[in-house]
């Protein structure tokens, strides 16, 4: 039995060891909601985060599964680590624009290889004339509409929501293929958008007036049933006239 134990204490530390030399490290940044990446090693930053005033920043479903796969080093305000529960719990709480659920959905498509963004917000502020450039992450008048929130929550969506006479429903996240040569200054159409289903299914009225504002991206949903993990879409079907 000890040298099992020590086997183990050995992975663990080599582990550690591994995730120190090859991690990027990231500050949480409590006013933005985001952690703000002080180093970035490998090519993740390629297809995760998004860039203010040259700087990346990650938000809370990016951190917690990049810090489940040992490739983030989570650090708060005096830079001591953020272990996994606590990162569990800012997800879970849900404060930070992003649910449980959400997170499990993202986890699933990203373990798939899809490249995912919020949706409504871009990669980049470079070439976007929609946006304002900004200097630095505290000259933003408002950081929560900056990091749009996955459960739609944020100002300007919200407002987007209301127009469209939607109570609860709305696109989380853009989810583009898996693509190698992926430029966050010029993404293209996402090839769905996802939105997360709360108790029910839509109504036929929901349906089409979400639909009417996707601009022709696919819309797809997701239900999550105690961590099991489910993907839907809605096809028209026309019923032929009986006599």
């Amino acid at each position: 039995l000890l040298p099992v134990r020590l086997w183990i204490v050995q992975r663990v530390a080599l582990h550690m060891l591994w995730s120190r030399n090859v991690a990027s490290r990231a500050r949480w940044v409590e006013e933005a909601g985001a952690a703000e990446v002080l180093d970035s090693k490998g090519k993740l930053w390629l297809t995760t985060g998004v860039t203010r005033g040259g700087k990346l920043y990650y938000n809370v479903e990016e951190i917690g599964f990049l810090a489940e796969r040992g490739a983030l080093i989570f650090l708060d305000d005096e830079g001591g680590t953020i272990g996994m529960e606590e990162i569990y719990g800012k997800i879970a709480g849900g404060k930070y624009g992003c649910s449980w659920d959400a997170f499990q959905a993202y986890k699933h498509l990203k373990l798939l290889g899809y490249i995912i963004g919020r949706y409504a917000v871009p990669w980049t502020m470079k070439n976007n004339p929609t946006c304002e450039t900004t200097d630095s992450l505290e000259r933003m008048p408002d950081t929560d509409q900056s990091f749009n929130r996955a459960d739609g929550v944020h100002n300007g969506i919200t407002k987007l929501l209301k127009e469209m006479h939607i109570d609860g429903l709305h696109p989380s996240f853009e989810v583009y293929l898996p693509n190698s040569k992926f430029r966050k200054s010029s993404p293209g159409a996402p090839c769905f958008l996802l939105s997360m289903l709360r108790d029910k299914p839509p109504s036929r009225d929901e349906l089409e007036t979400i639909e009417s504002k996707c601009d022709g991206i696919p819309l797809k949903f997701c239900q999550v049933d105690n961590g099991r993990v489910s993907f839907l879409s809605f096809d028209k079907v026309r019923l032929p006239s009986l006599p």
